[in-house]
Protein backbone atom coordinates (compact mmCIF):
# COMPACT_ATOMS: atom_id res chain seq x y z
CA UNK A 1 0.00 0.00 0.00
CA UNK A 2 0.94 3.33 -0.77
CA UNK A 3 0.84 5.39 2.49
CA UNK A 4 3.17 8.30 3.25
CA UNK A 5 2.82 11.30 6.24
CA UNK A 6 2.15 14.69 5.51
CA UNK A 7 2.98 17.75 7.37
CA UNK A 8 0.24 19.55 8.28
CA UNK A 9 -0.56 23.38 10.14
CA UNK A 10 -2.73 22.81 13.13
CA UNK A 11 -3.70 24.67 16.23
CA UNK A 12 -3.04 23.61 20.16
CA UNK A 13 -6.93 24.80 20.60
CA UNK A 14 -9.38 25.98 18.36
CA UNK A 15 -7.86 29.81 19.10
CA UNK A 16 -4.42 29.17 19.83
CA UNK A 17 -1.70 30.03 17.01
CA UNK A 18 -1.12 27.49 14.30
CA UNK A 19 1.83 25.06 14.76
CA UNK A 20 3.25 22.37 12.30
CA UNK A 21 2.14 18.61 12.66
CA UNK A 22 2.72 15.22 11.31
CA UNK A 23 0.33 12.40 12.11
CA UNK A 24 1.70 8.98 12.78
CA UNK A 25 1.89 6.56 10.35
CA UNK A 26 -0.91 3.97 10.89
CA UNK A 27 -0.16 0.72 9.54
CA UNK A 28 -3.12 -0.89 7.73
CA UNK A 29 -4.58 -2.44 4.46
CA UNK A 30 -6.66 0.28 3.18
CA UNK A 31 -7.63 0.60 -1.31
CA UNK A 32 -4.54 2.99 -2.92
CA UNK A 33 -7.06 5.11 -5.47
CA UNK A 34 -5.20 7.40 -8.24
CA UNK A 35 -5.11 11.04 -7.90
CA UNK A 36 -4.74 11.11 -4.19
CA UNK A 37 -3.05 9.30 -1.56
CA UNK A 38 -3.63 8.13 2.22
CA UNK A 39 -2.55 10.80 4.60
CA UNK A 40 -1.96 11.55 8.40
CA UNK A 41 -2.84 14.52 10.03
CA UNK A 42 -1.98 15.22 13.88
CA UNK A 43 -4.90 16.16 15.51
CA UNK A 44 -4.30 18.12 18.58
CA UNK A 45 -5.89 16.71 21.71
CA UNK A 46 -8.30 19.12 23.50
CA UNK A 47 -7.13 18.16 26.68
CA UNK A 48 -3.06 17.52 26.10
CA UNK A 49 -2.73 14.30 27.07
CA UNK A 50 -1.84 12.72 23.50
CA UNK A 51 0.56 15.05 21.46
CA UNK A 52 0.04 11.88 18.64
CA UNK A 53 -3.54 11.79 17.62
CA UNK A 54 -4.13 10.79 14.30
CA UNK A 55 -6.83 11.10 11.65
CA UNK A 56 -6.70 8.36 8.55
CA UNK A 57 -7.35 11.11 5.52
CA UNK A 58 -7.17 10.46 1.48
CA UNK A 59 -6.10 13.47 0.26
CA UNK A 60 -5.77 14.55 -3.44
CA UNK A 61 -2.51 15.11 -5.77
CA UNK A 62 -1.75 18.05 -8.64
CA UNK A 63 -2.86 16.98 -11.95
CA UNK A 64 0.79 15.78 -12.59
CA UNK A 65 0.52 13.05 -9.87
CA UNK A 66 2.15 14.54 -7.10
CA UNK A 67 1.55 16.18 -4.07
CA UNK A 68 -0.41 19.86 -4.36
CA UNK A 69 0.87 23.14 -4.08
CA UNK A 70 -0.42 24.52 -1.23
CA UNK A 71 -0.08 28.37 -2.62
CA UNK A 72 -1.72 27.47 -5.55
CA UNK A 73 -4.76 26.16 -3.68
CA UNK A 74 -8.07 28.38 -4.25
CA UNK A 75 -10.13 25.67 -3.07
CA UNK A 76 -10.71 22.94 -0.53
CA UNK A 77 -13.70 20.29 -0.66
CA UNK A 78 -13.93 18.19 2.91
CA UNK A 79 -15.90 15.19 1.66
CA UNK A 80 -17.70 12.88 4.82
CA UNK A 81 -18.17 9.81 3.97
CA UNK A 82 -21.13 7.73 5.04
CA UNK A 83 -22.57 4.74 6.80
CA UNK A 84 -20.47 2.35 5.34
CA UNK A 85 -17.13 4.17 6.11
CA UNK A 86 -15.51 4.44 2.46
CA UNK A 87 -13.28 7.49 2.11
CA UNK A 88 -11.56 6.29 -0.40
CA UNK A 89 -14.87 6.18 -2.90
CA UNK A 90 -16.14 9.27 -1.89
CA UNK A 91 -12.54 10.79 -2.30
CA UNK A 92 -12.40 9.33 -6.10
CA UNK A 93 -16.26 10.07 -6.51
CA UNK A 94 -15.52 13.83 -5.58
CA UNK A 95 -12.18 13.71 -7.97
CA UNK A 96 -14.84 12.55 -11.09
CA UNK A 97 -16.69 15.26 -10.00
CA UNK A 98 -13.93 17.97 -10.38
CA UNK A 99 -13.16 16.28 -14.04
CA UNK A 100 -16.15 17.17 -15.04
CA UNK A 101 -15.66 20.78 -14.50
CA UNK A 102 -14.85 23.26 -17.94
CA UNK A 103 -14.05 26.53 -16.50
CA UNK A 104 -10.29 26.83 -16.77
CA UNK A 105 -8.07 27.08 -13.83
CA UNK A 106 -10.71 25.30 -11.56
CA UNK A 107 -8.80 21.24 -11.14
CA UNK A 108 -6.62 19.42 -8.66
CA UNK A 109 -3.92 22.03 -8.70
CA UNK A 110 -6.57 24.84 -7.31
CA UNK A 111 -8.66 22.65 -5.78
CA UNK A 112 -7.66 20.10 -2.87
CA UNK A 113 -10.29 17.13 -2.02
CA UNK A 114 -9.63 15.31 1.21
CA UNK A 115 -11.83 12.69 2.71
CA UNK A 116 -11.39 11.83 6.97
CA UNK A 117 -11.78 8.70 8.26
CA UNK A 118 -13.78 8.20 10.91
CA UNK A 119 -13.03 4.35 11.63
CA UNK A 120 -15.26 2.18 13.90
CA UNK A 121 -14.26 -1.04 15.77
CA UNK A 122 -15.32 -2.73 12.54
CA UNK A 123 -12.49 -1.65 10.89
CA UNK A 124 -9.94 -3.60 12.91
CA UNK A 125 -7.40 -5.10 11.18
CA UNK A 126 -8.18 -3.12 7.64
CA UNK A 127 -7.56 0.78 8.75
CA UNK A 128 -5.45 0.51 11.99
CA UNK A 129 -3.80 -2.73 14.06
CA UNK A 130 -5.75 -4.70 16.38
CA UNK A 131 -4.20 -6.97 19.42
CA UNK A 132 -6.03 -9.76 20.53
CA UNK A 133 -5.90 -10.76 24.18
CA UNK A 134 -5.96 -7.34 25.35
CA UNK A 135 -7.56 -6.15 28.02
CA UNK A 136 -10.62 -4.54 27.02
CA UNK A 137 -10.95 -1.44 24.78
CA UNK A 138 -6.78 -1.85 24.46
CA UNK A 139 -6.60 -3.53 21.48
CA UNK A 140 -6.04 -0.63 19.75
CA UNK A 141 -1.99 0.03 20.31
CA UNK A 142 -1.40 3.20 17.66
CA UNK A 143 -2.50 6.34 18.07
CA UNK A 144 -5.26 6.34 15.48
CA UNK A 145 -8.37 7.60 16.18
CA UNK A 146 -11.19 5.55 16.07
CA UNK A 147 -15.06 6.05 17.39
CA UNK A 148 -17.96 3.87 18.74
CA UNK A 149 -20.18 2.42 15.67
CA UNK A 150 -21.78 5.82 14.31
CA UNK A 151 -21.26 7.85 16.60
CA UNK A 152 -18.61 10.08 14.79
CA UNK A 153 -21.31 11.32 12.68
CA UNK A 154 -23.31 13.56 15.53
CA UNK A 155 -20.12 14.54 16.58
CA UNK A 156 -19.28 12.17 19.88
CA UNK A 157 -15.77 11.61 21.16
CA UNK A 158 -13.15 8.80 20.12
CA UNK A 159 -13.22 5.47 21.46
CA UNK A 160 -9.28 4.77 20.46
CA UNK A 161 -6.54 5.17 21.43
CA UNK A 162 -7.76 4.34 25.14
CA UNK A 163 -5.43 6.45 26.70
CA UNK A 164 -7.26 9.63 25.29
CA UNK A 165 -11.04 9.60 24.39
CA UNK A 166 -11.63 13.47 24.64
CA UNK A 167 -11.82 14.24 20.66
CA UNK A 168 -15.16 14.86 19.25
CA UNK A 169 -15.55 14.10 15.27
CA UNK A 170 -17.09 17.84 15.26
CA UNK A 171 -13.80 19.09 16.93
CA UNK A 172 -11.92 17.26 13.83
CA UNK A 173 -13.84 19.60 11.49
CA UNK A 174 -13.06 22.92 13.16
CA UNK A 175 -9.31 21.46 12.80
CA UNK A 176 -9.88 20.79 9.31
CA UNK A 177 -11.49 23.82 8.32
CA UNK A 178 -8.65 26.06 10.49
CA UNK A 179 -5.95 23.66 8.95
CA UNK A 180 -7.30 24.82 5.20
CA UNK A 181 -8.13 28.86 6.42
CA UNK A 182 -4.29 29.42 7.27
CA UNK A 183 -3.28 32.25 5.21
CA UNK A 184 0.56 31.39 5.34
CA UNK A 185 0.25 27.91 4.26
CA UNK A 186 -2.90 28.74 2.06
CA UNK A 187 -2.48 32.53 0.89
CA UNK A 188 -4.67 31.97 -1.97
CA UNK A 189 -7.59 30.17 -0.09
CA UNK A 190 -10.74 31.73 -1.08
CA UNK A 191 -13.51 28.68 -0.32
CA UNK A 192 -14.04 26.08 2.18
CA UNK A 193 -16.72 23.31 1.02
CA UNK A 194 -17.53 20.62 3.34
CA UNK A 195 -19.54 17.93 1.58
CA UNK A 196 -21.73 15.15 3.36
CA UNK A 197 -23.89 12.84 1.71
CA UNK A 198 -26.28 10.25 3.39
CA UNK A 199 -24.91 10.02 7.47
CA UNK A 200 -22.06 12.57 6.21
CA UNK A 201 -24.84 14.76 5.20
CA UNK A 202 -26.78 14.12 9.05
CA UNK A 203 -23.25 14.63 10.07
CA UNK A 204 -22.78 18.27 8.31
CA UNK A 205 -26.37 19.52 9.62
CA UNK A 206 -25.76 18.68 13.52
CA UNK A 207 -22.51 20.37 13.25
CA UNK A 208 -23.98 23.75 11.63
CA UNK A 209 -26.25 23.47 14.65
CA UNK A 210 -23.70 23.16 17.37
CA UNK A 211 -20.71 24.25 15.86
CA UNK A 212 -18.88 27.27 16.62
CA UNK A 213 -18.34 30.66 14.71
CA UNK A 214 -14.54 29.79 13.71
CA UNK A 215 -14.11 33.00 12.21
CA UNK A 216 -12.62 31.98 9.32
CA UNK A 217 -11.48 34.19 6.52
CA UNK A 218 -12.15 31.99 4.27
CA UNK A 219 -15.90 31.39 3.91
CA UNK A 220 -17.13 27.83 4.71
CA UNK A 221 -20.58 26.45 3.15
CA UNK A 222 -21.61 23.14 4.08
CA UNK A 223 -23.24 20.96 1.21
CA UNK A 224 -26.32 18.50 3.10
CA UNK A 225 -27.44 16.29 0.48
CA UNK A 226 -29.73 13.19 1.30
CA UNK A 227 -29.67 12.90 5.18
CA UNK A 228 -31.59 10.21 6.14
CA UNK A 229 -32.88 12.45 9.31
CA UNK A 230 -32.24 15.67 10.30
CA UNK A 231 -32.10 17.35 14.17
CA UNK A 232 -35.05 18.70 14.74
CA UNK A 233 -34.23 22.02 16.77
CA UNK A 234 -37.40 22.87 19.00
CA UNK A 235 -39.13 20.33 20.87
CA UNK A 236 -42.64 19.65 18.58
CA UNK A 237 -42.75 17.54 15.84
CA UNK A 238 -44.85 17.85 12.33
CA UNK A 239 -45.94 14.50 13.04
CA UNK A 240 -47.53 12.58 15.84
CA UNK A 241 -44.90 11.85 18.92
CA UNK A 242 -47.60 9.98 20.64
CA UNK A 243 -45.82 6.02 20.23
CA UNK A 244 -42.32 7.10 20.29
CA UNK A 245 -41.28 8.56 24.06
CA UNK A 246 -37.51 9.55 23.45
CA UNK A 247 -38.29 11.14 19.67
CA UNK A 248 -36.70 14.14 20.82
CA UNK A 249 -33.53 13.11 22.85
CA UNK A 250 -29.92 13.52 20.32
CA UNK A 251 -29.42 12.34 18.05
CA UNK A 252 -33.14 13.59 16.67
CA UNK A 253 -33.65 16.30 19.17
CA UNK A 254 -31.73 18.21 21.69
CA UNK A 255 -32.54 16.62 25.08
CA UNK A 256 -30.01 14.57 26.79
CA UNK A 257 -27.62 15.71 24.94
CA UNK A 258 -24.68 15.27 27.15
CA UNK A 259 -25.90 11.70 28.01
CA UNK A 260 -25.30 10.92 24.39
CA UNK A 261 -22.42 11.48 25.41
CA UNK A 262 -21.46 14.30 23.74
CA UNK A 263 -18.68 17.02 25.49
CA UNK A 264 -18.32 19.36 22.06
CA UNK A 265 -21.02 22.20 22.23
CA UNK A 266 -22.53 21.51 26.09
CA UNK A 267 -22.54 25.34 26.43
CA UNK A 268 -24.34 26.20 23.67
CA UNK A 269 -26.94 23.66 23.89
CA UNK A 270 -27.31 24.14 27.11
CA UNK A 271 -28.35 27.89 26.17
CA UNK A 272 -31.47 26.57 24.88
CA UNK A 273 -33.38 25.66 20.86
CA UNK A 274 -33.18 29.40 20.32
CA UNK A 275 -29.45 29.82 20.48
CA UNK A 276 -29.67 26.59 18.49
CA UNK A 277 -31.82 27.99 15.94
CA UNK A 278 -29.59 31.57 15.74
CA UNK A 279 -26.70 29.47 15.32
CA UNK A 280 -27.74 27.29 12.61
CA UNK A 281 -29.16 30.26 10.94
CA UNK A 282 -25.90 32.05 10.97
CA UNK A 283 -24.59 29.21 8.82
CA UNK A 284 -24.06 28.75 5.02
CA UNK A 285 -25.72 25.65 4.03
CA UNK A 286 -26.32 24.60 0.43
CA UNK A 287 -28.90 21.97 0.49
CA UNK A 288 -28.92 19.14 -2.37
CA UNK A 289 -32.24 16.70 -2.35
CA UNK A 290 -32.40 14.01 -5.14
CA UNK A 291 -35.99 14.01 -6.17
CA UNK A 292 -35.96 10.17 -6.77
CA UNK A 293 -34.77 9.33 -3.27
CA UNK A 294 -38.02 8.42 -0.88
CA UNK A 295 -35.84 5.61 0.83
CA UNK A 296 -35.30 5.26 4.45
CA UNK A 297 -32.69 3.91 6.92
CA UNK A 298 -34.11 4.56 10.27
CA UNK A 299 -33.25 2.10 12.91
CA UNK A 300 -35.35 3.94 15.77
CA UNK A 301 -39.18 5.95 15.76
CA UNK A 302 -38.14 9.13 16.05
CA UNK A 303 -37.09 10.03 12.39
CA UNK A 304 -40.69 9.11 11.40
CA UNK A 305 -42.26 11.67 13.53
CA UNK A 306 -40.60 14.09 11.02
CA UNK A 307 -42.04 12.17 7.50
CA UNK A 308 -42.35 9.08 6.43
CA UNK A 309 -39.06 9.02 4.75
CA UNK A 310 -35.73 11.19 3.42
CA UNK A 311 -37.94 13.28 0.68
CA UNK A 312 -40.73 14.51 3.67
CA UNK A 313 -38.56 14.65 6.58
CA UNK A 314 -36.33 17.03 3.92
CA UNK A 315 -39.45 19.07 3.11
CA UNK A 316 -41.33 19.12 6.85
CA UNK A 317 -37.57 20.65 7.91
CA UNK A 318 -36.92 23.44 5.78
CA UNK A 319 -40.81 23.85 6.05
CA UNK A 320 -40.18 24.82 9.35
CA UNK A 321 -36.59 26.38 9.23
CA UNK A 322 -36.62 28.15 6.26
CA UNK A 323 -33.78 28.55 4.14
CA UNK A 324 -32.57 32.14 3.22
CA UNK A 325 -30.53 34.13 0.76
CA UNK A 326 -31.18 38.18 1.03
CA UNK A 327 -27.56 38.40 -0.09
CA UNK A 328 -26.36 36.12 -2.93
CA UNK A 329 -22.64 37.41 -2.69
CA UNK A 330 -22.54 36.95 1.69
CA UNK A 331 -21.41 34.26 3.65
CA UNK A 332 -25.00 32.90 4.64
CA UNK A 333 -26.65 32.53 1.49
CA UNK A 334 -28.65 29.12 1.47
CA UNK A 335 -29.35 27.03 -1.48
CA UNK A 336 -31.74 24.42 -2.36
CA UNK A 337 -31.11 22.33 -5.47
CA UNK A 338 -33.65 19.54 -6.38
CA UNK A 339 -30.97 16.78 -8.65
CA UNK A 340 -33.55 14.36 -10.22
CA UNK A 341 -31.39 11.32 -9.40
CA UNK A 342 -31.51 8.76 -6.51
CA UNK A 343 -29.62 7.98 -3.30
CA UNK A 344 -26.19 8.08 -5.39
CA UNK A 345 -23.77 10.32 -4.01
CA UNK A 346 -21.36 10.11 -6.99
CA UNK A 347 -24.49 11.15 -9.12
CA UNK A 348 -25.36 14.25 -7.01
CA UNK A 349 -21.80 15.50 -6.95
CA UNK A 350 -21.71 15.42 -10.66
CA UNK A 351 -24.65 16.35 -11.61
CA UNK A 352 -24.51 21.01 -12.64
CA UNK A 353 -25.89 21.06 -9.41
CA UNK A 354 -23.49 19.61 -7.75
CA UNK A 355 -20.28 20.97 -10.06
CA UNK A 356 -21.70 24.67 -8.93
CA UNK A 357 -21.63 23.98 -5.28
CA UNK A 358 -18.78 21.99 -4.77
CA UNK A 359 -16.37 23.53 -7.02
CA UNK A 360 -17.74 27.13 -9.61
CA UNK A 361 -19.29 28.98 -6.23
CA UNK A 362 -17.11 31.77 -5.31
CA UNK A 363 -14.31 30.42 -6.94
CA UNK A 364 -12.56 33.44 -6.85
CA UNK A 365 -13.75 34.90 -4.14
CA UNK A 366 -16.28 37.64 -5.54
CA UNK A 367 -19.40 35.84 -3.96
CA UNK A 368 -20.48 34.39 -7.30
CA UNK A 369 -22.83 31.67 -7.14
CA UNK A 370 -25.65 30.02 -9.09
CA UNK A 371 -29.34 30.20 -8.81
CA UNK A 372 -31.22 27.38 -7.07
CA UNK A 373 -31.20 24.38 -9.58
CA UNK A 374 -34.77 22.47 -10.32
CA UNK A 375 -37.60 23.40 -11.32
CA UNK A 376 -40.67 23.32 -10.79
CA UNK A 377 -40.39 23.25 -7.47
CA UNK A 378 -41.52 20.93 -4.83
CA UNK A 379 -43.69 23.68 -2.42
CA UNK A 380 -43.49 26.97 -1.57
CA UNK A 381 -40.70 28.70 -0.45
CA UNK A 382 -38.01 25.93 -1.18
CA UNK A 383 -35.87 28.52 -3.63
CA UNK A 384 -34.11 30.66 -1.38
CA UNK A 385 -31.91 31.89 -4.42
CA UNK A 386 -34.62 31.25 -7.09
CA UNK A 387 -33.79 31.33 -11.07
CA UNK A 388 -35.63 34.62 -11.81
CA UNK A 389 -36.72 33.44 -15.13
CA UNK A 390 -38.15 29.89 -13.74
CA UNK A 391 -39.24 31.18 -9.76
CA UNK A 392 -43.07 30.56 -9.14
CA UNK A 393 -42.80 27.06 -10.69
CA UNK A 394 -44.34 24.62 -8.16
CA UNK A 395 -45.22 21.34 -9.58
CA UNK A 396 -49.08 20.46 -8.32
CA UNK A 397 -51.02 17.07 -9.08
CA UNK A 398 -54.56 16.44 -9.95
CA UNK A 399 -55.34 19.98 -11.80
CA UNK A 400 -58.98 20.42 -12.17
CA UNK A 401 -62.44 20.45 -11.25
CA UNK A 402 -64.41 17.48 -9.88
CA UNK A 403 -67.86 16.06 -8.46
CA UNK A 404 -69.35 18.89 -6.17
CA UNK A 405 -66.66 21.82 -7.83
CA UNK A 406 -63.90 19.89 -5.86
CA UNK A 407 -60.34 21.14 -6.77
CA UNK A 408 -57.20 19.18 -5.48
CA UNK A 409 -56.13 20.82 -1.82
CA UNK A 410 -53.28 18.79 -1.43
CA UNK A 411 -51.10 16.10 -0.01
CA UNK A 412 -52.13 15.07 3.44
CA UNK A 413 -50.99 12.66 6.16
CA UNK A 414 -53.14 9.62 7.53
CA UNK A 415 -51.60 9.03 10.75
CA UNK A 416 -53.26 5.95 11.38
CA UNK A 417 -52.82 3.60 13.34
CA UNK A 418 -51.21 5.87 15.36
CA UNK A 419 -54.08 8.58 15.39
CA UNK A 420 -57.43 8.12 14.03
CA UNK A 421 -57.85 8.35 10.16
CA UNK A 422 -57.91 11.64 8.64
CA UNK A 423 -60.65 10.90 6.97
CA UNK A 424 -63.32 8.98 8.55
CA UNK A 425 -65.53 6.83 6.20
CA UNK A 426 -63.49 4.33 3.72
CA UNK A 427 -65.94 4.83 0.86
CA UNK A 428 -64.03 1.59 -1.19
CA UNK A 429 -60.86 -0.23 -2.06
CA UNK A 430 -60.77 -0.86 -5.76
CA UNK A 431 -58.69 -1.25 -8.59
CA UNK A 432 -61.31 0.79 -10.76
CA UNK A 433 -60.10 3.76 -8.49
CA UNK A 434 -59.66 7.31 -10.15
CA UNK A 435 -60.29 10.50 -8.79
CA UNK A 436 -63.64 11.06 -10.78
CA UNK A 437 -64.99 8.70 -8.90
CA UNK A 438 -63.59 9.08 -5.79
CA UNK A 439 -65.48 12.78 -5.63
CA UNK A 440 -68.38 11.43 -7.40
CA UNK A 441 -68.82 8.71 -4.80
CA UNK A 442 -68.40 10.91 -1.81
CA UNK A 443 -70.69 13.73 -3.10
CA UNK A 444 -73.27 11.21 -3.76
CA UNK A 445 -72.83 10.09 -0.27
CA UNK A 446 -73.22 13.55 1.18
CA UNK A 447 -69.82 14.20 1.84
CA UNK A 448 -67.72 17.22 1.00
CA UNK A 449 -64.23 16.19 1.30
CA UNK A 450 -62.68 13.12 -0.63
CA UNK A 451 -59.97 11.60 -0.58
CA UNK A 452 -57.56 8.95 -2.43
CA UNK A 453 -54.93 6.78 -0.61
CA UNK A 454 -52.30 3.68 -1.66
CA UNK A 455 -53.92 3.82 -4.91
CA UNK A 456 -57.12 2.13 -4.50
CA UNK A 457 -58.41 3.52 -1.45
CA UNK A 458 -61.01 6.51 -1.18
CA UNK A 459 -61.91 8.09 1.66
CA UNK A 460 -64.46 10.64 2.28
CA UNK A 461 -65.33 13.23 4.96
CA UNK A 462 -66.76 16.47 6.23
CA UNK A 463 -63.47 17.13 7.89
CA UNK A 464 -60.02 16.41 8.11
CA UNK A 465 -58.88 14.71 11.65
CA UNK A 466 -56.44 17.14 13.14
CA UNK A 467 -54.43 14.68 14.77
CA UNK A 468 -53.46 12.71 12.18
CA UNK A 469 -54.21 15.43 8.69
CA UNK A 470 -51.08 17.25 8.05
CA UNK A 471 -50.43 18.94 4.51
CA UNK A 472 -46.89 17.61 3.55
CA UNK A 473 -45.11 17.80 0.27
CA UNK A 474 -46.74 16.88 -2.78
CA UNK A 475 -44.82 14.37 -3.88
CA UNK A 476 -45.65 12.41 -0.68
CA UNK A 477 -48.86 11.22 -2.81
CA UNK A 478 -47.34 9.91 -6.17
CA UNK A 479 -48.93 6.92 -6.85
CA UNK A 480 -50.37 6.36 -10.38
CA UNK A 481 -54.40 5.70 -9.97
CA UNK A 482 -54.65 2.11 -11.20
CA UNK A 483 -57.74 3.03 -13.84
CA UNK A 484 -56.12 6.33 -14.81
CA UNK A 485 -52.47 6.14 -15.35
CA UNK A 486 -52.41 10.33 -15.85
CA UNK A 487 -53.43 10.81 -12.31
CA UNK A 488 -52.55 10.79 -8.82
CA UNK A 489 -54.20 8.58 -6.18
CA UNK A 490 -52.22 9.36 -2.89
CA UNK A 491 -49.84 7.35 -1.32
CA UNK A 492 -48.37 4.89 1.39
CA UNK A 493 -50.63 6.43 4.23
CA UNK A 494 -51.11 9.72 2.14
CA UNK A 495 -54.28 11.43 1.37
CA UNK A 496 -54.61 13.26 -2.14
CA UNK A 497 -57.69 15.79 -1.09
CA UNK A 498 -60.31 17.47 -2.78
CA UNK A 499 -63.22 19.81 -1.75
CA UNK A 500 -64.77 22.42 -2.53
CA UNK A 501 -62.38 24.65 -0.57
CA UNK A 502 -59.93 24.70 1.95
CA UNK A 503 -60.78 21.41 3.89
CA UNK A 504 -61.69 21.96 7.77
CA UNK A 505 -60.46 20.20 10.87
CA UNK A 506 -62.48 18.56 13.66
Amino acid sequence: MFSIFVLFIFCHSLFAAAQQYAGDIISAYLPTIQRAEVAFFKIPDPTGKNNHLSLINYYSHGTNGQRIVESNIQRAVIVIHGLLRDPWNYENDTLNALAKVTTPGINQDSVAVIAPYFPNGDDKGFAYPWTSGKPANQGSTTNALVWSGSQWSAGANNQYPYTSTNTSAYYVLDTLIQYFDNATLFPNMKQIVLVGHSLGGQMLQRYAIVGPQLSTRSPVVSWVGNPDSLAWLSPDRPLSTADCANYDNYRDGYTNYNQYPMTYGTALVAQGRDALIANFQSKQIAYARGTLDYGDDSSGCSPFTTGQDRNERFFFFIKNWGPTCDNPASRSCDTVDLIPVSHDNGQMFGSPAGLARLFTDNFHGDGSRAYDFGYPRAQFGDDPYPDPSLSGQVAIGNNGTFAGNMTYQGCWTDQIPVTPLALPTLQYDSAQNTVELCTQSCVNAGFSIAGVQNATQCYCGNSLNSQSAVLTVDKSCRKKCPADGTEICGGNNRLSVFSKQFPTFA
